[in-house]
């Protein structure tokens, strides 16, 4: 593997010692050739082999010198995983980046946390290292009246959710003649059914290799292409061995029973499965984003006087109006609410006395009491009079969005016992 240039943004450097303490930290990591700091310019360029060393650990270096090296997160929506081994194999891929820190792929959620260097790193070469790894990132898309990665995101888990359940219908009704075999082997000898019957099922169980079947097919080829088995591998080996040998009793090749209705069952089975659950991620991921949509779009900033504004009076003296959107709002903007209005942001109540249904939140629905210095929360509703409150947190800062972001987090992050089980199916599907 050749050798890679980083050049990282560095703070925190005053002098020129600074930079030789950095240059030291970092030359004495592994894999590194050289290094060159400038605390003029706060800029680090490092030389270094990546199959000796990675970016992470020239960071940590730098981090262990005392300063702080400059990094960026993205999140990325990722289609086609459904296993702890695919999410193995597309962390591997997005590693492999030049100026990618690290990455954490979550099945369960589709998507993927990338810590980069912004100074090198390019996430359209990310988007195509998820492709190489077999897999569909969500690239963001142009022209589009609503843009940005959730709507992607959501765009992405809007289609595979309408194509798993065609494929779920299709494989319903393919498989449901065979309840007819079910019930004869549970009656018994053949009582009712003619001997063609079997090449009937051979017809549909070939339909059944061909539409959901293709689905566990290519999931096996894209492991077996990384260099690993996952549980479509599973699928596709045992429901393909099933039709194989089947086909081959038929064709009176070899002696034995038909399995064709077990090869059915298996996929539709499991399909629906994968269907269900990407039913349940578009449901979470609509509760989010129904819960980001209590927000304002507008607020209004009223001009205030400061004495006034710390004096708390109930009897304010508010200046100018404007109707602002809500992103234009400023921490120590004092806003107007008007009675049934949404409160913008999180706030301190700096002049007017109301009720606020704080249900959204608390869940409890009686309206809560609200006077001068107490504080509000951005999305709730005034019930009663004009409440001016002083903005204290905006954008991502305010609690209806720090909720949000905990419960993403807390989707994304594995458990230890999911690790655990992830680990042990790394040996349990090649075993099987």
């Amino acid at each position: 593997m050749s050798v890679r240039t980083a050049n990282i943004s560095v703070s925190g450097m005053s002098c020129a010692s600074c930079a030789s303490s950095i240059e030291d930290a970092v030359t004495k990591r592994p894999g590194v050739d050289a290094a060159d700091v400038n605390f003029a310019t706060g800029g680090a360029t490092v030389e270094y082999d990546p199959a000796k060393g990675s970016l992470a650990q020239i960071y940590e270096a730098v981090e262990a010198a005392g300063y702080e090296p400059e990094r960026a997160t993205a999140t990325v929506g990722i289609a086609g995983m459904s296993c702890a081994s695919c999410a193995t194999s597309t962390t591997e891929a997005i590693e492999a980046v030049p100026g990618v820190l690290g990455a954490d792929v979550n099945v369960a959620t589709d998507e993927a946390t990338v810590i980069v260097n912004p100074n090198d790193a390019s996430m359209a070469a990310v988007y195509d290292a998820v492709e190489a790894a077999g897999y569909e990132p969500d690239r963001p898309e142009a022209n589009t009246d609503t843009t940005g990665p959730a709507a992607d995101r959501e765009r992405a888990v809007e289609r595979e959710l309408r194509t798993k359940r065609r494929w779920v219908i299709v494989g319903g009704l393919l498989t449901a003649p065979f309840l007819l075999v079910m019930a004869e082997m549970l009656l018994g000898a053949s009582l009712f059914l003619p001997a063609w019957v079997d090449w009937v099922e051979f017809g549909l169980a070939t339909a059944l290799i061909g539409t959901l079947g293709r689905h566990f097919l290519a999931g096996a080829y894209t492991a077996a292409s990384n260099g690993r088995a996952n549980m479509d591998t599973l699928v596709a080996v045992g429901t393909t061995t099933g039709y194989l040998y089947s086909a081959a009793v038929l064709a009176s090749i070899v002696t034995g029973g038909l399995y064709f209705e077990a090869v059915a069952f298996v996929l539709w089975f499991i399909y629906v499965g994968e269907y269900l659950e990407v039913r349940s991620k578009a449901r979470a991921s609509d509760a989010l984003r129904e819960l980001l949509e209590l927000q304002a779009e507008e607020a209004t900033v009223v001009e205030w006087e400061t004495d006034t504004a710390k004096a708390g009076t109930q009897t304010p003296a508010p200046g100018d109006e404007q109707v602002v959107p809500v992103e234009a709002v400023t921490v120590g903007d004092v806003l107007k609410v008007r009675p049934g209005g949404r409160i913008p942001t999180d706030g301190t109540v700096v002049g007017g006395q109301s009720g606020v249904d704080e249900s959204m939140v608390t869940g409890e629905s009686v309206p809560v009491d609200k006077t001068p210095g107490d504080e509000v929360l951005g999305g709730t509703i005034n019930e009663g009079g004009v409440l001016y409150v002083e903005a204290t947190s905006v954008g991502e800062d305010t609690a209806i969005r720090q909720i949000v972001q905990r419960v993403k987090e807390a989707q994304s992050r594995q458990p230890d016992v999911q690790r655990l089980v992830d680990r042990v199916s790394a040996y349990f599907v090649p075993a099987v």
